[in-house]
């Protein structure tokens, strides 16, 4: 994986070339770059939501919302108060919302919160105790669960996530519980959906917890199991809120999703089988504090790396083994090519992954397909490649519809009923005459 790694660590010196050159050399660098499919499911890699290198080694967690969320952070305090590198910040306020922006705007704190030098990697949110009230935009005012309703309050969660992610900032949005009256279970129905559609736009987690606080018809209970599996009371006089015990258990469903999370952010941190934590931090680009000799180190990709050759654990193979060892920390020997025009500085290929490469060549990929060149104007040249019917890769090719439109979007995400095609097991109209 490192020699890999290694082989497709490019330098590009770009000349002056013609356009269609360019473009030819550029499609032929990331068509090389690529994985196929069967290595990528070989690695088994999954990128980590959470940043894997927070500064200062520290995760500061930022919990913000209504009164739910003040609840909230005190659950999530207490469940992560022995963890010495995590931080629970609270900035949640009572008694407001994305409804009453006259009261409190979020979307205008929003960016004054996240500013300053202490950076946060991770956002809880939640909203809703104080949404189910008509809003009012442009001197007009909407019933809660109307088509304008939706718009405007959709408007305003999508602002919120959209400034959250522009700080590359993990959001988990933690859904609505179910409610004790009729009318503010129907709110917390309508805004969960909007929620969970937003979140699913903008690549933020949705917590699930309406089934938490259900008795086993799937109604309301204000008693339930705790933490500690007892039965208790969980949930506020007024049927919004909830007791500690309660919140500890609100808490419990953002806690498993976050120290998942940073799992695999330390998973992506130190790589398996990568040796010493020199070598980890040599591949991952890590800054790694000075050698033993005292020597300043390199730099590889702006970050400081210790200046003593890097050896392999006891008992594993050498990973740059072959023509790209480093010996003493010289880097692996390099070979310029040139590609359309382009020259390209890269390290060589060993003679081991030519022969590897020759060998997958000869056994069979599947079908081939075949190139098709067409003339366009100003001496361009498109190129079209054409696969046989087998060849199971021809699916990339077809036009992908808007993500709104997506049938599982459709289904999974609004819960809408697709058509069912006529003569199929869910086709069940009554057959014409």
């Amino acid at each position: 994986m490192f020699r890999l790694a290694s082989y497709f660590r490019t330098v590009f010196t770009l000349r002056p070339v013609p356009g269609a050159a360019l473009f030819l050399a550029i499609s032929l660098i990331f068509g090389l770059a690529a994985p196929s499919p069967a290595a990528a499911q070989s690695t088994g890699f999954q990128r980590s939501y959470v940043d894997p290198f927070p500064k200062g080694d520290r995760y500061r967690i930022l919990v913000v919302g209504d009164s739910l969320a003040d609840g909230l952070w005190s659950g999530l305090y207490r469940s992560f108060q022995d963890e010495s590198n995590l931080e629970v910040i609270r900035k949640s306020k009572v008694s407001t919302g994305l409804v009453r922006e006259d009261r409190y705007n979020w979307n205008e704190a929003l960016p004054e919160l996240l500013e300053g030098e202490r950076k946060y990697q991770i956002a809880v949110v939640m909203f809703g105790a104080n949404d189910g009230q008509a809003i009012r935009k442009d001197g007009e005012w909407y019933r809660p669960g109307s088509e304008g309703w939706r718009k405007v309050y959709s408007e305003r969660v999508e602002q919120f996530l959209r400034t959250l992610r522009e700080k590359n900032i993990a959001t988990y949005w933690v859904g609505l519980p179910v409610m004790r009256t009729a009318q503010k279970n129907q709110d917390a129905e309508v805004m969960n959906d909007i929620f969970r559609e937003k979140a699913f736009i903008y690549g933020t987690k949705f917590i699930e917890t309406w089934a938490g606080f259900t008795d086993e018809s799937g109604r309301y209970s204000a008693y339930g199991p705790d933490m500690t599996g007892q039965q208790r009371r969980l949930r506020a006089n007024d049927g919004v809120h909830f007791t500690m015990r309660g919140y500890l258990k609100l808490a419990h469903f953002v806690e498993k999703e976050i120290r998942r999370d940073l799992k695999l952010a330390k998973a992506e941190r130190n790589i398996p089988l990568a040796g010493s934590e020199q070598e980890q931090a040599r591949v991952m680009g890590r800054k790694i504090s000075k050698g033993s000799n005292g020597e300043s180190g390199e730099n590889y990709g702006g970050h400081a790396i210790s200046g003593e050759a890097i050896r392999p654990a006891d008992g594993m193979d050498d990973p740059l083994s072959g023509d790209q060892a480093l010996d003493d920390g010289e880097a692996p020997r390099m070979e310029e090519s040139m590609v359309g025009g382009v020259a390209l500085l890269r390290p060589a290929i060993s003679d081991t992954l030519l022969e590897s490469q020759s060998y997958s060549s000869q056994s069979g990929g599947g079908p081939a397909g075949q190139t098709v060149a067409a003339q366009l104007d100003n001496g361009l040249t498109a190129l079209s490649s054409i696969s046989a019917v087998s060849d199971l890769s021809v699916v990339s090719s077809k036009p992908r519809l808007p993500l709104a439109e997506r049938p599982y979007y459709r289904v999974l995400v609004k819960g809408e009923q697709l058509k069912p095609k006529e003569g199929r097991a869910d086709d069940f109209r009554w057959p014409m005459q």
